[in-house]
């Protein structure tokens, strides 16, 4: 009888799958699944279903499947080997291929190689997808369980099947090796200004940079160039002691709201050994969390000038909690606020100082902390490098075509000061500056200036990933124009 019963249940329970779609009124009669209900569905999965599941393997589904209800990439459960991965990479030293992962919408983003990795000598960039790890495609897998399969034993091989916009997927053999780098580094670029880089924030970073700005005070150093970019972030803590070198003891470094609207405030603790230095803070689309954090309190407190471009925007904060069992629960649990109460969170900080062309970052902000009257571009037709500002950036092209000389159009009004902006609904170019605007139009071919119309001199020219525009383009912004003998002299 007993077993007529059930294949009796298993009949109406097929009859009501087959035909559920036809009477949706039941399931809003159907009482709410609670825990009760959970042990009894995974009680008769685990004593009736034919693949006979190891229970080890339905618990880690029901943990998978709790984590991926939650629809938050930052939160994840974190098993012992991956909790100590984890925390190795915050302290520089692991073993694994050098690169550091972003969560993005199917797969992970690489956001940084470490200098010298077999990922950087491999040829591996920011900003390529991870699509597969040893052939097995990685789509919607945690970023935890994915950072576990890339490490493994030093020696040992792993592949990496990388996705680049622009490029066919690219397969990558990559041995395994041991990282240690510091989290933090620094030098002086010329006698008065430093320069400090943040890879992480990870416990040792707040000793390695007081002692490398220390040194760098030491040397002279009246300006400092704080690199954040490519930066994930980390602990909270470390970036309020970070931004304690900055700003006076009791000043407002960061807030954080919960889910019941209660506010925690951080503030600055430290002697700020930095404040007397002019200060400029690197960014990009790719500093995130504990970089923001940094990045946007000496923003709000005017403590620095952030030059680059708009950050990640990832403005939650993470609780790991240490589980009984080994591992942890890495969870979402709050929001951060700027001092000034901003919520970057899904949108970014906006920097003061726009500057998208990668190699013109780190002179703009140089320029930025010695202000000049005029800004000054040096360009040579056939070379391959600039000279902005007094300071070389390689990677800088200058074409001529039929006797017209065309310039690369962002990088150029970039480093004459300008902000440049595509707008998509036209696929036209927004240049501003000091009360002055200027759209610059390829299909109608005109320059609007404060909304007075000239006539585009040449063509708008794209070549490859970069546009340009002519040099006789320039004139109607009012710039001095040198041109002898392929040598190219801007001031504006």
């Amino acid at each position: 009888m007993r077993k007529k019963a059930f294949l009796a249940f298993v009949l109406v329970l097929t009859l009501a799958l087959t035909f559920g779609f036809m009477a949706p009124g039941l399931e809003a009669e159907s009482p709410a699944v609670g825990g009760e209900t959970f042990e009894e569905i995974f009680s008769y999965i685990q004593s009736l279903h034919i693949s006979s599941p190891d229970t080890g393997d339905l618990q880690q589904g029901a943990i998978k499947g709790l984590m991926e209800s939650l629809n938050d990439p930052y939160s994840e459960y974190l098993l012992p080997e991956q909790l100590s991965s984890f925390n190795e990479a915050l302290d520089g030293e692991y073993v694994g291929v050098g690169v550091q992962l972003q969560p993005d919408e199917n797969y992970p983003r690489v956001l940084s190689t470490m200098e010298g990795s077999p990922a950087a000598a491999a040829g591996i960039r920011p900003g390529d997808l991870v699509i597969k790890v040893d052939g097995t495609d990685i789509s919607n897998e945690p970023l935890g369980e994915i950072v576990q399969k890339i490490r493994g034993p030093e020696g040992a091989r792993v592949d990496l099947t990388i996705r680049r916009v622009g490029a066919s997927d690219m397969d990558f053999q990559l041995i395994r090796a041991s990282i240690s780098t510091p989290t933090v580094s620094g030098n002086m670029l010329d006698e008065s200004t430093g320069y400090i880089r943040i890879a992480t924030f990870g416990e040792p970073t707040d000793a390695e940079f007081r002692k490398i700005l220390s040194e760098l005070i030491r040397q002279g150093a009246a300006n400092l160039i704080l690199d954040l970019r490519d930066n994930p972030g980390g602990m909270l803590q470390s970036a309020v002691k970070i931004t304690s070198s900055f700003i006076a003891p009791g000043q407002v470094v960061v807030s954080t709201v919960d889910r019941n609207g209660e506010q925690v405030e951080y503030r600055a603790e430290d002697f700020p050994i930095g404040r007397n230095l002019n200060l400029a803070v690197l960014v990009n689309q790719n500093s995130a969390s504990a970089a923001e954090i940094v990045a946007g309190a000496l923003q709000d407190h005017g403590a620095a000038t952030i030059v680059g471009e708009r950050t990640y925007g990832k403005g939650t904060v993470q609780a790991m909690i240490p589980l009984k069992a080994g591992g942890a629960l890495k969870l979402t649990i709050s929001r951060y606020h700027t001092p000034n109460d901003r919520v970057i969170d899904g949108t970014g900080l906006e920097p003061d100082i726009k500057v998208v062309s990668p190699n013109l970052v780190l002179p703009m902000a140089r320029s930025c902390l010695s202000p000049k009257v005029k800004n000054t571009v040096y360009l040579k037709i056939g070379g391959q490098e600039a000279d902005v500002n007094g300071f070389n950036v390689p990677g800088v092209q200058v074409i001529q075509q039929q006797g017209v000389v065309y310039l690369p159009l962002r990088f150029v009004f970039e480093a004459l000061g300008y902000r440049v902006d595509w707008l998509a609904a036209d696929n036209s170019v927004k240049v501003s500056k000091s009360g002055l605007e200027a759209i610059i139009s390829p299909g109608s071919g005109t320059i609007g200036i404060n909304r007075q119309n000239y006539p585009l001199a040449g063509p708008i020219k794209f070549e490859g990933s970069e546009t340009y525009i002519s040099l006789q383009d320039l004139k109607p912004f009012k710039v001095s124009i040198v041109f002898e003998e392929g040598k190219i002299l801007i001031e504006k």
